[in-house]
């Protein structure tokens, strides 16, 4: 048998396999898909368990297993979402839990949890800067503000952290040409 037949007789072979993203469908009820960024392996009931117990929510909420390291959480209340949303970030095992607010079906091979809130400080701010543009311009370097605070001269500032790139050290702050903070 020479070359060519071999080929051809594995073309015969071959199977052609198409693979299709399930479809995440939400409730009637407000929903978060959330997702632990880790590659460890953990029991996903014991995270369903460590969830209820960690925030006590005015009324009740189901958590559903949608796929490898998925999870859906319907609630009844639109503020116990919100209350969610608002304490993040959260941890399980020392490792990130990230949340996003479901709105419409979406196929799971779509979903990209890849950020999540975090308070930046900064301060002490030099008494030349104008501190809600020193914290807009610092907040725009990690992505934007999603809100700031300012406390004497001290500033705090919630941005959206993309936990697949690398965290900075830190930001210099240049109120002159001459120096750096």
């Amino acid at each position: 048998m020479d070359e060519r037949s071999e080929v051809a007789l594995l073309e015969k072979e071959l199977i052609k396999l198409t693979v299709e993203s399930s479809l995440v469908i939400l409730s009637k009820s407000p929903t978060l898909i959330c997702s632990v960024w880790t590659k460890k392996t953990y029991n996903p009931d014991s995270l369903r368990a460590q969830l209820r117990s960690v925030r006590k929510t005015k009324k009740k909420f189901e958590i559903l297993i949608v796929g490898q390291n998925l999870f859906m959480i319907s609630f009844e209340d639109e503020e116990d979402l919100e209350q969610i949303l608002e304490c993040r970030p959260w941890l399980f095992h020392k490792q990130l839990i990230i949340f996003d607010r479901l709105t419409k079906p979406i196929e799971m091979n779509k979903i990209k949890l890849v950020s999540s809130p975090y308070w930046v400080k900064a301060g002490p701010c030099p008494p030349e800067c104008d501190k809600k543009d020193l914290m807009h311009a610092i907040g725009s370097t990690f992505g934007g503000v999603i809100r700031s605070e300012i406390k004497e001269e001290f500033c705090r500032i919630k941005v959206n952290l993309n936990v697949q790139k690398q965290l900075r050290n830190g930001v210099f702050i240049s109120p002159s040409d001459k120096e750096k903070i």
